[in-house]
């Protein structure tokens, strides 16, 4: 059973004006046209009902893609030292478009670049990497960097710099 709906179905004349839930869930928190298209659509508005409450809130400027794409990438990348190409699919799978996208990204690191918050993210993770083996830790090192999206060069270049000792296998 939904919460609210004390075990009936609600019909349209009941349900809240889209333009009021949609509000009240950007109060919430921000969130990109594709996501509230589909957290309107999920409570059962018409796609025409949608499209009309997101061209109102776009004009209204209360919904930005571009802005949250900034907003999202430069705290991503700062706060949880992401790269760009972490960055890059979590924009896309909440569907903003590639050239919001690349502007976003160039704002990020424009004041702090991917190998400064590479190196903010590799000291962090070497911490607890202390105990183990330089081999064992380097590739952990590596694929912590990857994972966070980090490209490969910048990913090597801190590896041979924290573990200058440990050599290189051949595939690298």
């Amino acid at each position: 059973m939904r919460r609210g709906q004390g075990g009936r179905e609600g019909t349209a004349a009941e349900r809240p004006d889209p333009w009021e839930v949609a509000v009240k869930l950007l109060a919430m928190h921000a969130l990109t046209t594709q996501e509230l298209r589909q957290r309107l659509a999920r409570r059962g508005y018409a796609p025409d009902q949608v499209q009309a409450v997101i061209v109102r809130l776009t004009a209204s400027r209360y919904l930005d893609d571009a802005e949250y794409a900034r907003a999202w990438a430069r705290a991503r990348a700062h706060r949880r030292s992401l790269g760009p190409a972490r960055l890059t699919r979590e924009l896309h799978a909440k569907g903003i478009g590639e050239g919001e996208i690349s502007s976003a990204l160039r704002e990020a690191f424009a004041e702090r670049d991917a190998r400064e918050s590479a190196e903010a993210a590799a000291v962090r993770k070497l911490q607890g990497l202390r105990a183990l083996a330089p081999e064992v830790a380097r590739r952990r090192l590596a694929a912590y960097l990857t994972r966070r999206g980090f490209a490969v060069e910048i990913v090597l270049a801190l590896c041979r710099k924290h573990f200058p000792s440990v050599e290189e296998p051949e595939d690298q």
